[in-house]
């Protein structure tokens, strides 16, 4: 009986996103591969707001990108929060630059609200990002021990396959490994099997709320199924979107993260 698997890559700069899926369904029992890859050639000069979230500390990060730009400019974030009447910003920051990221963060409360982030640079540009509800009731604490036998015999033999494609073996990374042990956490609590959790959070947004900034790349494989460390490793590698993520060499970082019921595995990849 074939297990059901995923995998998410992303290549490239967080300024430009995409995410190409397989000719097959993302969520096929065979398995799915989607990417960020960054933008060929000379892109368009564009401003991003990314959707607010909550990271590991329960403060509420919200993040304005420039790419794209020759000139340089005065870049503004701004974390409204939706109010009767007229919206609120409640945090905002800025910067003078050419191209990157910014970010603003404010404590969160535990009366839920809804959030979303503006993009505002001098020149004109602007943008806005989806609105989302916060609250730091939500936070999930981080766990107080490391990773656990299974997960290191995942790395381990993700690894040694690495090491045949001449890639240096990952780091185990504290951070990535909390961001992967909530993803398999949360999708046995809530029922799902995707990269995107029903509050709409991808990969890319747990990363970074689990503390593992700044990202230049990332990725993510998951599965359910497996009994064995071994079984979901080869399982993954014979998966060309899988395979893809484990034998990339850009990547520097991984955290495993298995939930016995299921079981649910998640590979989180990243590099500084």
């Amino acid at each position: 009986m074939r297990r059901p698997l995923q995998a998410l890559a992303c290549l490239g700069s967080l300024a430009a996103l995409s995410f190409p899926v397989p000719a097959t369904a993302d969520t096929a029992v065979s398995s799915g591969a989607a990417g960020a890859a960054g933008a060929s050639g000379s892109a368009a000069c564009r401003v991003v707001a990314a959707k607010p979230l909550l990271d590991a500390k329960g403060m509420i990060r919200g993040t304005a990108t420039r790419s794209g730009c020759g000139d340089r400019t005065r870049l503004r974030v701004r974390i409204t929060k939706v109010t009767p009447g007229l919206d609120r910003v409640v945090k905002s920051g800025s910067r003078v630059l050419a191209n990157g990221t910014i970010t603003a963060g404010l404590r969160c409360v535990r009366t839920p609200a809804r959030y979303y982030v503006l993009a505002v640079e001098e020149s004109g540009r602007t943008s806005r990002s989806r609105t989302v509800g916060l609250s730091c009731a939500r936070v999930t604490p981080p766990t107080t021990g490391g990773a656990s036998t299974v997960e290191d015999a995942v790395v381990a033999l993700t690894n040694k396959a690495r090491a045949g494609n001449g890639c240096r073996p990952l780091t185990h990374d504290p951070k990535l490994h909390l961001a992967a042990e909530r993803h398999s956490a949360a999708m046995v609590a809530q029922g799902f099997f995707d990269h995107t959790a029903p509050d709409g959070t991808d990969p890319g947004d747990r990363i970074r709320a689990a503390g593992f900034t700044p990202i230049r790349t990332w990725g993510e494989n998951i599965a359910m199924g497996q009994r064995t460390a071994a079984q979901v490793v080869q399982g993954w590698l014979d998966s060309p979107g899988h395979r893809a993520n484990i034998m990339n060499c850009s990547f520097t970082h991984i955290g495993v993260g298995h939930a016995a019921k299921g079981p649910y595995w998640t590979q989180d990849f990243a590099a500084h």
